[in-house]
């Protein structure tokens, strides 16, 4: 099996980038892997761990030039995230990719990917230009970009596009006629934006594709009593991804990730193994430089029972949600602190 994959990223994030792509090549031993790096400003010491590494495993490794996407990114208006175009530039990368590439699956470079991925591939998407999972905390986000509690809500840490299906239905062009209409901001550009222009145009992935940390800290029943499940997936198949991870996505955690000196991320023991065989294992953990607000949370987080500081979490990120909304409104540029 042939496998086309994506990362777009900057050096602040080349070493979790290269600890994500050695657990997908160490899980794939017998593919041929083409890994397709959109990369913001790398360093020369970051390109050749990233070439000693495909030589290692046998893989192919191709950089993309981005400096003419992000000129082009600037003249459409595309908003930036976290003061980097990064994020965004995939909804834009049709044009540079030739037509050897089809089935192209992103990760952000924030991901693990333990088990081989063959089933993902070859799920049947065939009608669909791109599948990614359902967001694990979603009814405000929704409601936030003018969606019903009812509307699906996808999380873009994981897509599986169909690059023909994207091309054939001109859905660059789409986004960036959406941004020049509608110039709003967003708190999560690259996200909201795949969510609104491509509103029914999405197939649902199965949650072992983006396990998400919200399902590995609480239980399923306690998350389903304090986050909505119209439109989302049964408890049951939180449960069967929870023992089946295909791809583990290990966003930001008590405002912190398994890359932080004494975090209490979940995946923090799974990060530390493919770190330690990765051509980044000479990396040092830093603190991270949470507020204290997150410094608070993690502290409760420490000391109260999970069911009770789960109440907790969700009413200060619905208040957080209302925040970030209102302060966009006034042209402040916040974002969703998301765990």
């Amino acid at each position: 099996m042939n496998l086309d994959v994506l990362y777009q990223f900057n050096e602040n994030y080349a070493p979790y980038a290269g600890v994500s792509m050695t657990s997908l090549l160490t899980s794939h031993p017998q593919e041929k892997i083409r890994i397709f790096i959109l990369g913001e400003d790398l360093l020369p010491d970051s390109i050749a761990r990233f070439e000693k590494m495909a030589a290692s495993y046998g893989c192919e490794v191709r950089f993309i030039s981005t400096r003419l996407l992000i000129e082009e990114m600037k003249r459409m208006g595309i908003p930036l995230y976290r003061g980097s175009y990064a994020a965004s530039m995939r909804l834009f990368l049709a044009d540079l990719l030739d037509d050897s590439v089809d089935r192209l699956l992103y990760l952000d470079a924030d991901t693990i990917v333990p088990v081989n991925l063959s089933e993902l591939f070859q799920l049947d998407i065939s009608t669909y230009p791109l599948a990614m999972a359902l967001d694990s905390v979603t009814s405000d986000m929704r409601t936030s970009i003018g969606f019903s509690i009812k509307d699906d809500y996808f999380n873009s840490g994981v897509i599986l596009f169909q690059m023909h299906k994207w091309k054939e239905l001109g859905l660059s062009d789409k986004i960036a006629a959406y941004v020049k209409k509608n110039q709003s901001n967003f708190s999560s550009p690259d996200q909201d934006l795949l969510n609104i222009v491509c509103k029914g145009l999405i197939y649902r992935l199965p949650p072992q594709f983006n396990l998400q940390p919200m399902h590995l800290v609480f239980r399923t029943d306690d998350y389903f009593k304090h986050y909505l499940r119209a439109s989302y997936y049964e408890p049951e198949e939180i449960e069967y991804a929870k023992n089946h991870p295909a791809i583990l996505h290990f966003f930001r955690f008590m405002g912190e990730f398994p890359w932080h000196r004494n975090n209490v991320h979940p995946d923090n023991k799974i990060f530390d193994h493919y770190l330690s065989i990765s051509e980044w294992s000479d990396y040092q953990k830093k603190p991270s430089n949470a507020n204290i607000v997150m410094k608070i949370e993690k502290l409760l987080y420490r000391i109260l029972p999970k069911p009770l500081f789960l109440c907790i979490f969700r009413r200060a990120h619905v208040f957080m949600v209302r925040r970030t909304m209102q302060a966009l409104k006034n042209g402040k540029n916040y974002r969703i602190y998301q765990g």
